[in-house]
């Protein structure tokens, strides 16, 4: 094999590793300590200038054992912030507003929340700020997904927004293997810090 195709192997190896071990850790947190700790997230995420200053904000409807977005999507609503979502399609990931009182639908194999079909398409560019979610992190901002790529491909759409990764502090780790297509995040919050990510590598 040839040696760079060889390590890109051993590189998407260790990333499924890694992604099979935190999905085991996260899903062994008790909800309580879980809902403390996404309040820690949300208490450093909301203080932030970016998020103050964003006038359309881009959240994950969160899953199973996932940090809870619906703090940060209240606080939003009510500061008269326009929120969006991500809906999975044939071509990859749609930003749809995601609307107060409209109650999220489930799709797809792994049953992932997302704002109703019908719900009105958002340009990727009017983005400020988009919080992503992550299985692994760490301190230069690179991050592993669920696998299927979705946010690799949609954050180079959303031109002008921050990225903000969030984590349990368990979920950090030295260094992620990256490979070809992956995109970083600028900072870094998990219930224990906030990590500054320099805007290129």
């Amino acid at each position: 094999m040839d040696p760079i195709a060889e390590e890109d192997a051993l590189r998407r190896r260790v990333k499924a590793e890694l992604r099979t071990r935190m999905r085991g850790v996260r899903r062994a947190l008790p909800a309580e300590a879980r809902a403390v700790r996404s309040g820690r997230i949300w208490e450093r995420v909301l203080a932030r200038e970016e998020w103050a200053s964003a006038k359309t904000v881009m959240l994950f409807l969160s899953m199973r054992t996932e940090i809870d977005t619906s703090t940060a999507a209240k606080v939003a609503w009510d500061a008269g912030k326009r929120v969006c979502a991500p809906r999975v399609t044939e071509s990859g990931l749609a930003v749809h507003e995601w609307q107060r009182d409209v109650v999220p639908v489930e799709s797809g194999s792994m049953r992932v929340p997302e704002p109703p079909e019908d719900s009105p398409l958002v340009d990727p560019s009017e983005v400020d700020l988009v919080i992503v979610p992550a299985l692994v992190l760490d301190e230069r901002g690179a991050r592993i997904g669920y696998g299927a790529g979705y946010y690799d491909h949609l954050l180079p759409r959303l031109t002008r927004a921050v990225r903000v990764g969030v984590v349990f502090d368990f979920q950090l780790v030295a260094e992620v293997p990256e490979t070809a297509g992956d995109e970083r995040v600028h900072v870094v919050v998990t219930d224990e810090r906030v990590i500054e990510v320099l805007r290129s590598p």
